[in-house]
């Protein structure tokens, strides 16, 4: 089962085409029945996992932990980026902000469609100052990648922008111009991962087994290689549904914060 909403930068259409060819290429290459079912309903997918209908369930970190239990699945594979999924909140350099207690007021950039990135940046504004992030900010600037937010700063159209390790410094990389107008990292959050995939538990183990030990090795077969770069991923490796508990935690200081805040509707004075 795959959950669309989990990849921002396809449309529907053309991700089921390349996850569908996806699909029948491993299934050639290591010689098993491979089929994907693909949900824009992530009630659905649950539903269709616990009915056993589909043996696998794969999605953003945030999306699997809130909705299934770690005890239902098994070991599975997790996308790589390199250096790293870490979660940085920059700051421009004319921007003022040299910490988060330098935010009120503040236009931020952030991805669109990512739960994970949401429920951080709103952590961060309710611990810091017991309030949510549309009342911290003055300007809160949706975009479709990281570098979108990136250049952002580099135009001085926000003041700081939330983005991944790994979408930095591909930036970096492609615009060695951008670390002038880069005054530093606020804040960063390590995260070893941001998509996986598991099976049900009540997969058998021998084909669990072998699917884990041949999946990591995808990117070392041209065609592999090749769709691995349609989905803009490096490489896979085998993870642990346990991967899905720095989630779980985040979550759980969202509400708790939240709760907090709802308790004390002034919230802190910046």
């Amino acid at each position: 089962g795959f959950y669309q909403g989990a990849r921002r930068e396809m449309s529907r259409t053309d991700l089921r085409s390349a996850f569908t060819l996806w699909t029948q290429e491993l299934a050639v290459a290591f010689k098993m029945s491979v089929s994907v079912t693909f949900f824009e309903d992530i009630g659905a997918m649950r539903q269709a996992f616990e009915r056993g209908e589909i043996n696998a369930v794969s999605a953003d970190a945030m999306t699997l932990a809130r909705n299934f239990k770690s005890a239902d699945l098994a070991e599975g594979y997790s996308v790589v980026m390199p250096p790293n999924w870490n979660m940085l909140l920059l700051a421009g350099r004319d921007s003022g902000v040299r910490s988060v207690g330098d935010l009120v007021g503040k236009r931020v950039a952030l991805l669109e469609d990512d739960l994970t990135a949401s429920i951080f940046l709103e952590t961060v504004c309710l611990s810091q100052y017991g309030r949510e992030c549309s009342k911290v900010f003055s300007d809160i600037q949706r975009l479709p990648n990281n570098n979108q937010a990136v250049m952002r700063l580099f135009f001085d159209k926000t003041d700081v922008a939330l983005v991944y390790r790994y979408g930095y410094e591909l930036s970096r990389e492609m615009n060695p111009q951008l670390d002038p107008k880069i005054g530093q990292v606020v804040l960063e959050a390590p995260f070893s991962g941001m998509f996986y995939s598991f099976f049900s538990n009540k997969v058998d183990p021998s084909l669990r087994a072998r699917a884990v030990k041949l999946i990591p090795t995808l990117h070392t077969y041209p065609r592999g290689r090749q769709l691995l770069d349609i989905f803009k991923m490096d490489h896979l490796e085998v993870a642990n549904p346990q991967e899905l508990k720095p989630f779980l935690q985040l979550d759980q200081d969202w509400h708790d914060l939240k709760t907090q805040a709802l308790r004390s509707p002034k919230g802190k004075k910046p």
